[in-house]
């Protein structure tokens, strides 16, 4: 039950609302205690004959108000406890998203989006059930129950009371063999509702593929088995909380039947007067709405310990990457990378993603990385950016170790566009703009122009306020691709980081791009950005990386090749067999030729080498081939 802890924390900070609260609800009940009293006092009167206008105007008059009262007090003290049960709503959902902010890449991997709305949807709302409805409700019927106890045993017979309460002992029981049931369904079922959130989050996110695929029948049919499964789930809970919330009524009647058998023998006997007895069977009748009240709180608990457990469970993980404990720089970052016999493997793995990599990029300078899938590219991107940690004493900024910044720091001064090109359900302008609270338009359409994508936004509907829909959905991918890039260079900072950021987009526009960004990284003062950049720039189409200073070619993660576009032409590697590729140009050799043969080929290589990448370098693809 460590998920109460959430629920204690917050009645301490706020125990003089609700103290308040709880006091005028109790007061309300206590209130309504007193009616049947007076109601056994009447009856006495009318028996003696001794109830005249008078007093009868005396106890309507004490009635009404006493009902006055109870409207009053009950009314406040529900109002200031469902207050606060909406401000912990609030509260538990902003940590929920403030958590999911510090969590590495890798939690996502292992935990479903639709389990995570579901904390902060169905677990959050009963929670607020507890301490709201349920604080309430608890409040009222144990006031009610107490206060008719101690009346009736009190004003009216002690044997009488045991005799109508008697059967009230065993609720204890019950709660001990349903709650746990109750408790463990009322998981399920919301474990099958984050379920169905997240079948409903991966079908609409892929409804193009789902259409194109002509498979609608199949999604739905998954669907309604997840449905089905929270139908399932929710029964069994319905089945065991009307079981319980039955079996309080049960009680209640099996006292009052022993209260009209023991009573009646009492007032023959004349042990109590027939007011007493009036008075007794109406508390006991009055019981039924506590217990009813109080079965209906000991279900909420029941609920509310799995969804509290549930949440308490997230708020207590751990990110992978937290910031170093002592002394950190909190200090602006200038513009240099440096990675030094790198070494990386996963948590839980010992398979060596990364392999002694070492290579350095200063301000001014571009830095190109390739390799096939599953070489290592993005792993190093992420190390970069310290979404996991690398060891120490391997990667450097400024000639500091990256493990010595605070993350909001080192995140603050690198600009990163993922292979995605991810962007929000928000207008063009936000999406450009998103590191800046008060979005510069003018500034905002010349990031878009370097990118090439001013003149498409132009023809938006609503041009720079067009909305783009949920991941950009309304946008094609180049599209997608550029605003994400033009939201890197809105940025400013002194470093960039693409990765594969530029495959939606054709040739002649992607030389474009790379040609503004490779004006951009040297500007100097006086200029939109007054600093040299340093970029990193991740691809798999070898002309986004051509005209980098230095070319690294990752393999099985180890650096395979690396030295400028001429150079790894030159060395006739895998990168020149990459290029070649590409450019259409690609012979295969024959194994088996004389090495008079391949001086010959290799002499005609380098006598058109400087044609063709003269060629290639001014786009002409089909004149080089």
């Amino acid at each position: 039950m460590s998920g109460l802890r959430i629920v204690g924390s917050y009645f301490r900070t706020n125990w003089v609302i609700y103290l308040l609260g709880i006091a005028m609800v109790a007061a309300g009940s206590l209130l309504a205690a007193q009616i049947p009293s007076l109601l056994g006092r009447v009856t006495d009167s009318l028996r003696d004959g001794k109830l005249g206008m008078t007093e009868m105007t005396g106890y309507v008059s004490m009635i009404v108000l006493i009902g006055v009262l109870r409207v009053a007090t009950g009314w406040g003290g529900r109002v200031l406890v469902h207050h606060k049960g909406r401000e912990l709503t609030y509260r538990l959902r902003k940590e929920l998203f403030a958590k999911w902010g510090t969590l590495s890449p890798s939690y996502y991997h292992r935990h479903s989006v639709g389990d995570m709305i579901s904390h902060a949807l169905s677990d959050v709302e009963v929670v607020r059930e507890l301490v709201s409805q349920g604080l309430n409700q608890g409040v009222s019927g144990m006031a009610m129950l107490l206060g008719a106890a101690y009346l009736m045993a009190v004003h009216v017979d002690w044997r009488l009371t045991l005799a109508g309460l008697g059967p009230l002992l065993f609720i204890p029981l019950l709660v001990k063999l349903l709650g746990p049931q109750i408790r463990l369904q009322s998981q399920r079922s919301q474990e099958a509702l984050g379920a169905m959130a997240q079948t409903t989050e991966e079908v609409i996110g892929g409804i193009r593929t789902v259409k194109a695929f002509g498979k609608e029948q199949v999604v739905i049919g998954r669907f309604e088995n997840r449905v089905d499964a929270i139908v399932d789930e929710k029964m069994r809970f319905v089945h065991l909380s009307a079981l319980f919330s039955a079996l309080l009524p049960l009680l209640v009647n099996l006292g009052f039947i022993f209260v009209l058998g023991y009573g009646g023998f009492l007032v023959t006997k004349k042990v109590i007067s027939l007011g007493d007895f009036v008075a007794f069977t109406l508390y006991v009748a009055m019981l039924r709405m506590p217990l009813e009240q109080l079965g209906n709180v000991i279900n909420i608990v029941q609920r509310s310990i799995a969804s509290l457990n549930r949440i308490d469970e997230l708020l207590r993980v751990v990110p992978d990457v937290l910031d170093r404990k002592g002394p950190l720089m909190d200090i602006p970052l200038q513009g240099s990378f440096r990675v030094k016999a790198l070494t990386f493997c996963y948590p839980g793995s010992d398979r060596e993603v990364l392999n002694n990599i070492s290579f350095c990029v200063k301000p001014g300078k571009t830095l190109g990385i390739i390799g096939a899938m599953g070489s290592g590219k993005s792993t190093l991107a992420n190390l970069l950016l310290r979404l996991s940690d690398p060891p120490e004493g391997t990667v450097f900024v400024d000639d500091r170790d990256i493990l010595h910044y605070p993350l909001a720091r080192l995140r603050e001064g690198i600009a990163y566009v993922p292979q995605d090109g991810f962007l929000f359900s928000s207008t063009v302008l936000e999406n450009i703009a998103l590191s800046d609270e008060y979005p510069d338009r003018e500034r905002v359409e010349r990031c878009a122009g370097i990118t090439a994508v001013h003149e498409n936004i132009l023809c938006f509907p609503e041009q720079y306020d067009t909305e783009v829909g949920e991941r950009g959905v309304c946008l094609s991918g180049g599209q997608k691709q550029r605003i994400a890039i033009a939201r890197m260079i809105y940025k400013d900072a002194p470093f960039q980081i693409m990765d594969d950021s530029l495959s939606a987009i054709d040739t002649a526009t992607e030389r474009r791009i790379l040609d503004n960004l490779r004006e951009l990284s040297k500007s100097r003062a006086g200029s939109d950005v007054a600093r040299d950049k340093a970029t990193i720039i991740i691809a798999h189409r070898l002309s986004s990386v051509q005209h980098a200073d230095e070319i690294l070619v990752l393999e099985e993660g180890r650096i395979v090749e690396r030295g400028s576009h001429a150079l790894l032409i030159s060395q006739n590697g895998i990168y020149a067999e990459q290029w070649f590729m590409q450019a259409g140009q690609f012979e295969e050799s024959e194994s088996d030729e004389s090495n008079e043969d391949g001086q010959r080929e290799r002499s005609e290589l380098d006598l058109h080498l400087d044609v063709e990448m003269e060629a290639l370098e001014a786009g002409r693809l089909e004149e080089a081939s």
